[in-house]
């Protein structure tokens, strides 16, 4: 093991930089630095020194946080302006917020529903209570990473058809850039359905209705409404994104009217959600029919 003045000489040789805090942190928890002197008692500078690194790394990461409240503030604000997006890594982040928080919204209200099933279930058949409470946890676990990833592939589905009409216009990270602007009050609309799932009345299943499916769903549905309406100002906000990217990288387009491109973009992006849906989704949802014959 080296000193970390060793260490550091040796990755600013390996890496003609000078490294992180956070990599100094991670050479000393991996054995890399080592932060005894030659007696083999702590070096107290050593251990000021690493106090210094973390309060480095926590400050690090407030200000990060803080960068993100500020970077997406006046996204929130004015979504529709024609500005540069500078963000990669926070324009992603809020892609992933975006997609996890609409999955949520729905998973937590079909979760809500089965576990309101199973409880006037349980009060007269307890001896398998417990096995049916552990498939149905198992369930909702794998209905819930289903169901984000066909969010995250319904949102992205525009992307293609935005590619292929703006491709002279825009270059492809612009394209996607100004496309993934759009998720940061999508983000939000979510996160509000997020809230809702867990507020919106769940009904009381009688044991009657276990068995019949056709009143299950309804019941589901009739709590699912309101959060539904949420999902469908999302879409809203996507399907203006689209127009409003078209529109600006088309103003001048003497050949072909703005309004056939937006359809076009339109009947694209249906194309690609009918292949997700075919090709991923319709296999994910056979994988979880057969989960369900297992609850």
């Amino acid at each position: 093991m080296a000193t970390k003045k060793e260490w550091a000489a040796y990755f600013e040789l390996i890496n003609d930089r000078q490294p992180t805090a956070e990599e100094t942190l991670t050479a000393i928890e991996s054995g890399e630095i080592s932060l005894e002197s030659n007696g083999g008692t702590t070096n107290t500078a050593n251990k000021a020194e690493l106090t210094e690194d973390a309060n480095r790394v926590y400050t690090n990461a407030k200000q990060h946080a803080g960068n993100y409240w500020t970077w997406i503030k006046p996204l929130l604000i004015h979504p529709s302006q024609n500005k540069d997006v500078v963000g990669t890594l926070f324009l992603w982040i809020t892609f992933a917020i975006a997609s996890v928080a609409g999955a949520f919204s729905v998973s937590n209200i079909i979760r809500r529903g089965l576990n309101s099933a199973l409880t006037t279930y349980s009060s007269f058949n307890t001896s398998e209570a417990a096995t049916i409470r552990s498939q149905l946890s198992a369930f909702n676990t794998q209905f819930f990473f289903y169901i984000v990833i066909a969010f995250a592939l319904f949102y992205i589905a525009a992307v293609p058809g935005l590619l292929l009409i703006n491709r002279n216009k825009f270059s492809v990270q612009k394209i996607v850039t100004k496309y993934l602007k759009w998720f940061a009050p999508l983000a939000l609309i979510n996160l509000i359905g997020v809230i809702l799932s867990f507020v919106v009345p769940i009904p009381s299943i009688s044991v009657s209705e276990i068995d019949n499916i056709s009143s299950f769903m309804q019941t589901i549905f009739s709590s699912f409404s309101i959060v539904a309406v949420i999902l469908v100002i999302g879409i809203i906000i996507l399907v203006a994104a689209q127009q409003f990217l078209i529109t600006e990288a088309n103003q001048n387009n003497q050949k072909i009217d703005q309004l056939w491109l937006i359809v076009l973009q339109w009947f694209l992006s249906a194309i690609v959600i009918v292949i997700e849906l075919r090709f991923i989704i319709a296999p994910l949802l056979e994988n979880l029919g057969k989960s369900i014959g297992n609850v």
